[in-house]
Order: C-alpha cells, then structure tokens, then sequence
C-alpha cells in the first residue's frame, strides 16, 4: 500500500486516540462510553481534517528536507527510523497542534475565526456531552445496582446494611423522612441511596449473595 496512504489512516487512528484520552480526561469519564457522543464525532471530525491536511503537507517536508533519492532513484532516509509512512503520520498530527495558532479563516479581510477557536469550541461541546453522559450512565448504573440489591435481599438485611453504612443518626434521618410517604418503596430508596454511596460495598453484597 502506498505510504502516503497508511500515513492517512495512521494519522486518523491517531487523532481518534488522542481525541478519547482529551475528552476522557476533560470529562473525568470512568467509562469510555461516556466520551462517545455526537459532539465527540464533530470534534474528532474537525481535527481529523486538519490533521489529514498537515499529514499531507508533511509528505513533501519529509520527502524534500528529510530524504533523499539514490542514482537508481530509490529514496534514502537521512535520519528517520523506521518506515517513511509513520514519520508522515507523526510529523502531520502533531505538527497540526503547531500550526492551528497561526491560522485564520477571514470573510472581507476580517479574522473570523481561527482553526484553534474552532478546535476549542469543538473540544468544550464534546467534553460538555461527555459530562452530561457520564451523569446519565452513573445514574443508570445506580440504578441497576440498587434493583440487584433490592432483588437479592430481604427488607430485614437491606435495613441492617443501611444502619451499618450511614450510622444510626443518617439512617434515622432518613427513615423519618420516608416513612409514612405512599409513593416511597423504602426498600428501593434505601437500596439506591446505598448504591448511590457505597457501590463497591454492595456489589460486594449481592456477589456474595
């Protein structure tokens, strides 16, 4: 396959990568299901295009400054190691990063926007949805837990693991304020309020269950 070609797909590889550890660590998402949304295509699209273009670019800085060819015209690498095509791919992802600060889109000779405003707005859409999914799969989470536990416990164990984990004053506090209230299952809201803050502790009850 030619190398220009498999610098293109490294690159794309490449971008996609980097783009999940930036939104991962933006978001603090644990799961990376959290980063996956459509803000995160934009943004993955958006950089992808630009490094796509600098990966090209790079093909005739390396080739020119970089390279050389012999009398049978085979090309010779000065100093790079390793196959042409990643130093194509490299050169272009991250010399993409080096040059977005130094271009502008203008409309009438006045600065509009710079690819690096385009790249940081995509980047806050793409984070913003990632915390809101991480919220929206925390959630879904509790509640599949606090349904385990509702399921493999009977009412007397799911009281007493209440009062051993939040403490006699909590555990009163709480049932004070849900006793007597008709459209509260006490089972179910002791088992999500438990999940909510001791996760690790009851997927360890109801594993052993």
């Amino acid at each position: 396959m030619n190398d220009v070609i498999v610098a293109i797909i490294a690159s794309s590889i490449l971008t996609i990568l980097l783009a999940l550890i930036q939104i991962s660590a933006d978001s603090k998402s644990p799961d990376i299901r959290g980063t996956l949304t459509l803000s995160f295509a934009f943004y993955i699209l958006v950089m992808m295009i630009g490094n796509i273009i600098t990966t090209l670019l790079s093909v005739s800085i390396v080739d020119n400054y970089m390279t050389k060819k012999d009398d049978t015209n085979e090309i010779n690498q000065l100093f790079l190691i390793g196959p042409i095509w990643i130093w194509y791919s490299f050169f272009g992802v991250f010399g993409f990063e080096a040059i977005i600060q130094k271009i502008n889109i203008t409309f009438f000779n006045q600065g509009v926007l710079s690819i690096n405003d385009w790249l940081t707005k995509a980047k806050r859409a793409a984070t913003a949805a990632a915390l809101e999914k991480v919220v929206e799969l925390s959630f879904e989470h509790t509640q599949k837990l606090a349904k385990q536990l509702a399921e493999t416990k009977d009412t007397s164990d799911i009281h007493t693991f209440a009062l051993v984990k939040l403490g006699d004053d909590k555990y009163n506090e709480v049932m004070s304020l849900i006793n007597g209230n008709p459209n509260i299952d006490v089972d179910q809201y002791l088992s999500y309020l438990l999940s909510e803050q001791f996760p690790k502790e009851v997927r360890a009850e109801v594993k052993a269950e």
